[in-house]
Parts: C-alpha cells; sequence; structure tokens
C-alpha cells in the first residue's frame, strides 16, 4: 500500500504541471530521475520487502513520457530542418520497437520507454517558448539535484545508510560495489548503480566548468564537491568525460574560453584528488585510477574488448537487430540480453539492428550540421556551444556505454540549441549588420 501511495504522490504533481503546461514540468522531471531510486530503496526497506518491479521506478519514464507527449503536440513549432531529425530518432526507435516486440515481449516498451523519453526531454525543450532565464532555471535544477545526489554519495560513503544496505544485498551487489562497511562501498548515491550516478554529475560539472551562469551556489566548490563524489564511485569514465567536457568544449567551439577552462579544470582536479588521497579508503581509489596509466593490464578493460568482440559478431550474425528490450535493464527482465550495455554504440546495433542504426547515425549526423551551420552563420550562444560540446563528448563515450538512453543535462542543452527561439539571435545579428547572410539551417 505504502508503494502506491507514494507512486501518487510523485506522479499526480507532474500531472497537475502536464496539464497547466507549465515550465516547471521539466524541473519536477530532473528532481523524479535523480531522487526516484532513493525513495524506492527507503519504501522496500520499511516494508522489509524488495520489489524489483516497484512502481516507483518506474515515475520518471512516466514524467518523461508526459513531456515526450507535449513535445509531440507542439512538434509544428520547429524548423523543419530540426522535425528531420526528430523524425529519424522516432523511425530509427520504432524499428526497434517492431522486431523488439516479436522477439521479447513486453520488455520492449520499457527500454523504448526510455530512449523516447530522452528524445521526448529534449524536443519538449526545444518546442518550449521558455525564455533564457527560464532555461537556465533548468540547468541549475540539474545542478541543485546534483550538489544534493553528491552531499548523500558522502554520507553514504561515510555510513553505509542501512536501506542502501538492504538494497545492495537484495539485488546481489555485494562485492561489485565492495564491502558493506563504511568507505569500503563504491558509492551509487540516488541513482540506480555507480556508472549513471558519475555520468550525471560529470555533465552538470561539464556545464558548470565552461559558464558561470549555471554554476549554483558557492560556484567553485560546488565542482569540487561534484568531482569528489564522482571519484568516489570509482567511475573512470565520469572522469574521462568531464575531462574530455573540458578539452572539447573550446575545441568546437574555435577556442572559446580555452585558456581559463583548462586551467580551471586542472586546479579544481588537483584539489578534488589531493583532498581524497587523504581520506579513508583512499587506497582503493588511488587504485583504481592508477590503472588510466596502463589500461592494457585492467581487467575491467580487458572485459569491455571481450564483449566488443560479442557485440560485433551478434551484429553480423542478425543484421536485422534483436529489438529494443534485448539489453540493459529490459533484457535482464525478458532473459533475452543480446549484448551488455558496457558499448553503447553496439547496444544501439544489436538493439535497433543495422536499418535502425542508419537511420539513428543519419539523426545524429544532421543534429551535428544543425548546430554546425548555426554556429557558421555567426550565432554565439551559450546553449548551442554547450550542446556542441556535448554531443563531441557522448559521441566519444558511447563507446563505454549508451548515454542516449538516459536523461541529462544534455537534452536540456540540445533542445535549447534547436529551439525556433534561436532564430530570433540571427535576425538580430542581421539587424546589427552582420556582414554574413544569415538564414535558418538547410539541407
Amino acid at each position: 500500500m505504502l508503494e502506491y501511495i507514494v507512486f501518487a504522490a510523485i506522479v499526480i504533481p507532474g500531472i497537475l504541471y502536464a496539464i497547466q503546461g507549465s515550465s516547471y514540468l521539466v524541473d519536477y522531471t530532473i528532481l523524479v530521475f535523480v531522487f526516484n531510486r532513493e525513495i524506492r530503496r527507503l519504501v522496500d526497506y520499511t516494508n522489509h520487502q524488495f520489489n524489483p518491479f516497484s512502481l516507483i521506478s518506474l515515475t520518471p519514464l512516466v514524467m518523461l513520457g508526459m513531456l515526450f507527449l507535449g513535445f509531440l503536440f507542439n512538434m509544428k513549432a520547429l524548423h523543419p530542418s530540426a522535425k528531420r531529425i526528430f523524425y529519424l530518432f522516432i523511425l530509427a526507435i520504432g524499428y526497434g520497437v517492431a522486431i523488439g516486440f516479436l522477439r521479447n515481449g513486453v520488455a520492449t516498451f520499457f527500454q523504448a520507454a526510455e530512449y523516447l523519453s530522452a528524445i521526448g526531454m529534449m524536443g519538449y525543450v526545444a518546442v518550449n517558448p521558455a525564455d533564457e532565464r527560464i532555461s537556465d532555471r533548468w540547468l541549475k535544477t540539474a545542478g541543485w539535484a546534483a550538489v544534493i545526489a553528491a552531499i548523500y554519495g558522502w554520507y553514504q560513503y561515510l555510513t553505509i545508510p542501512s536501506w542502501d544496505a538492504f538494497w545492495v544485498e537484495q539485488v546481489g551487489f555485494v562485492g561489485y560495489l565492495g564491502r558493506l562497511e563504511p568507505t569500503q562501498m563504491t558509492v551509487f548515491s540516488t541513482f540506480a548503480d555507480r556508472g549513471p550516478c558519475a555520468s550525471y554529475l560529470g555533465l552538470v560539472a561539464v556545464a558548470m566548468l565552461v559558464s558561470r551562469r549555471w554554476r549554483v551556489l558557492f560556484g567553485w566548490p560546488v565542482v569540487i564537491l561534484l568531482l569528489s563524489c564522482i571519484a568516489l564511485t570509482m567511475s573512470r569514465g565520469g572522469i574521462i568525460l568531464v575531462i574530455l567536457g573540458a578539452v572539447l568544449f573550446p575545441m568546437v567551439n574555435g577556442g572559446r574560453r580555452s585558456g581559463p577552462i583548462l586551467l580551471i579544470a586542472l586546479v579544481i582536479g588537483g584539489v578534488a584528488f589531493a583532498g581524497l588521497s587523504s581520506l579513508p579508503g583512499a587506497d582503493r581509489l588511488t587504485n583504481r585510477f592508477q590503472t588510466l596509466g596502463h589500461m592494457q593490464d585492467d581487467g575491467s578493460f580487458r572485459g569491455r574488448l571481450s564483449i566488443a568482440d560479442y557485440g560485433w559478431s551478434a551484429v553480423l550474425r542478425n543484421p536485422a537487430g534483436y529489438g529494443v528490450g534485448s539489453s540493459g535493464l529490459a533484457g535482464r527482465i525478458n532473459s533475452t540480453q543480446a549484448v551488455a550495455g558496457d558499448n553503447g554504440w553496439l547496444e544501439l546495433m544489436t538493439s535497433l539492428g543495422l536499418p535502425g542504426f542508419a537511420l539513428f547515425a543519419a539523426a545524429l549526423i544532421l543534429l551535428w550540421r544543425y548546430f554546425a551551420v548555426l554556429n557558421r552563420l555567426g550565432l554565439r550562444d551559450d546553449y548551442l556551444a554547450l550542446a556542441r560540446a556535448y554531443l563531441a563528448v557522448t559521441l566519444i563515450c558511447m563507446w563505454v556505454g549508451n548515454y542516449f538512453g538516459e536523461l541529462s543535462v544534455m537534452w536540456i542543452a540540445m533542445g535549447r540549441a534547436l529551439s525556433p527561439l534561436m532564430f530570433y539571435k540571427l535576425n538580430d545579428l542581421v539587424s546589427e549588420g552582420e556582414p554574413e547572410p544569415i538564414g535558418a539551417p538547410a539541407y
């Protein structure tokens, strides 16, 4: 009964926001995504029973589903080039769903909701007429959620809350996440696992690094807090993501802010990890990250290579694909997992098949071209710059995880860059005497 009450208490405010067409639906969805798993663990602990199919775990998908519907109802507001990008994404996922339904049954719809909901967030932001004050609020909400999650991550590392220990035991993660002792367990904070925790915090940290407008109270100390919590997750991918963000942001934006960003990133990283070295349990952390210097000897790296070998053979054995629902949690639910989610590109190829993957890849190419055209036409916008950096980082990091199937601040930045509101800024350039002819992206 408690589970149903909590589920309703989470979902009803979101429904009211959706009915009102409120921009706070985005803020609320972010908060639900970040904290729903911890709420679910508290409820299971209170009930003295672990429910692997808890309704509370579905609350982010419900929220994101409402964003997706809001996007579809207002899709006509987009420029034709932006519509084409979304059509290709939807067609790619639709193909994977059709194959998946025949092969994987109802598990297909669970993973399809994850893909479509992330695209729904990007689309909802793109069609929303919100001004920059509201879009900044969205990113700062994501920032505050990251701060709370990072603080809780430290609490989890130092104390091991009983409800988190209960969950780790029930899902069989003892060993994988270390020992259930203070400073001996890998942090996952309020998320479903350490990987999603590190990637969410990492993408938020990138936004804070490249522009002060998205930093929350206290500024740089918050970035240090986020980096320190990423280190506690033992996720090398999360640290690499932040480094790539700091390096690629100036590279894809014509050297913009390159000096200050790299200098600040080095100082913050040095302070964060110098502090970690003096903590209890620091040996586990330093040993983990020292493997970056000799990856060829690392067991995890060799395991990823084995997964890649198997994934390529799986793609070649069945070019039509195994369908959406054949990987990730959906695949484990239905016992049909085709390839592990440690390689995002191979997960897309096996799930969508080569036809669906071709459509998905075409959408990504058009997305990059869309951003490049806006940049070439002289538009200088923080969201466009951040979206280009996020896309570049994601294309690289997809080799270690599927970033297109989960919520992150990346979708907010990309949605804002696809917004028709960008054309008003182009028109302002024309009125100010921009010598180069300005026009909407066309290809």
